[in-house]
């Protein structure tokens, strides 16, 4: 199929995938270029519809991609650039925009906490008031990577399912454990009620992130870009953790930041025989 009219009622429906609200409505989000749309599909996302240039088709990847989308039921259409341009949010959407059907997160409930306190890396990772999809990208694709157990979403964060956010977590967030709670306080109380310790990343902290046993059950709470974590989920802390650096620099980027309190923890855990760095590939996180 040949669209070319940006009236047509799938493109606008791509469009309105742009904004949370019709998300949410939809249960569905945008998911731009090769890698990423392949990455939902394997997933096992989904992938409801998506649009592609021709020059996409003639590549060899682009054409594979497309051959698995049409056996998995995906419904496609041919478009001219300046339609693609139209749908996606980023300037280089590498041919390809898709509509992949999400889920909304589900209550961070006793269950919930149970399973991250049994996983092989017993850490939930709290992004409480993170507002840059890029940087809560970053963290959920570093979460899935360092074998977090999961992370809870609470009012304030930006959508996990933002187009932005799915690009810079590299589909971690199809894949990831999500939850949600009413707030970051209901979530540390709950985490602690659970028996898991709620460490919030804060610069300047007494203690340092290696000294931390991140063995034991925990939920890593890391803050607003700007402001850092809210008081109220500051309150519920068990402990405060601070990543040692050297003079001149204060504090670091808040996807940085937790990148290195996750890689610390998977350190830990692969050190003692537990974790995603005991099995292949273990020496990226000794």
């Amino acid at each position: 199929m040949l669209i070319t009219s940006p009236h047509n009622p799938r493109i606008k429906r791509l469009r309105q995938l742009q904004e949370r609200r019709h998300r949410r409505r939809l249960g569905a989000t945008l998911v731009e270029g090769r890698r990423f749309v392949a990455e939902a599909l394997a997933a096992g996302r989904a992938v409801r519809q998506a649009v592609y240039t021709a020059a996409f088709a003639s590549s060899a990847a682009g054409a594979a991609l497309l051959r698995d989308l049409a056996s998995a039921g995906c419904q496609l259409a041919e478009v001219p650039d300046r339609l693609l341009a139209e749908v996606a949010l980023t300037e280089t959407p590498q041919g390809i925009v898709a509509e992949v059907a999400v889920d909304e997160p589900g209550p961070a409930g006793p269950s919930w906490w149970q399973g991250v306190a049994a996983a092989p890396l017993p850490l939930a990772l709290l992004p409480d008031g993170v507002q840059d999809p890029g940087n809560l990208g970053t963290l959920l694709r570093a979460a899935e990577g360092l074998g977090a157990a999961g992370a809870v979403m609470v009012p304030g964060t930006v959508d996990p399912f933002h187009p932005r956010a799915v690009r810079a977590s590299a589909g971690a967030c199809l894949r990831l454990a999500l939850a949600r709670a009413g707030d970051a306080a209901e979530a540390a109380r709950a985490a602690r009620a659970a028996g898991l310790a709620v460490w919030v990343a804060e610069a300047g902290a007494a203690t340092a992130c290696w000294d931390v046993d991140w063995r034991r059950p925990a939920l890593l709470v890391v803050g607003n870009e700007g402001a850092g974590v809210s008081p109220a989920v500051a309150g519920q802390a068990t402990g405060r953790v601070a990543i040692p650096l050297a003079g001149g620099i204060g504090s670091l980027n808040v996807a940085m930041a937790g990148t290195i309190l996750l890689y610390e923890a998977a350190r830990q855990a692969a050190n003692s025989g537990s974790g995603p760095g005991t099995g292949q590939g273990a020496g990226a996180l000794s």
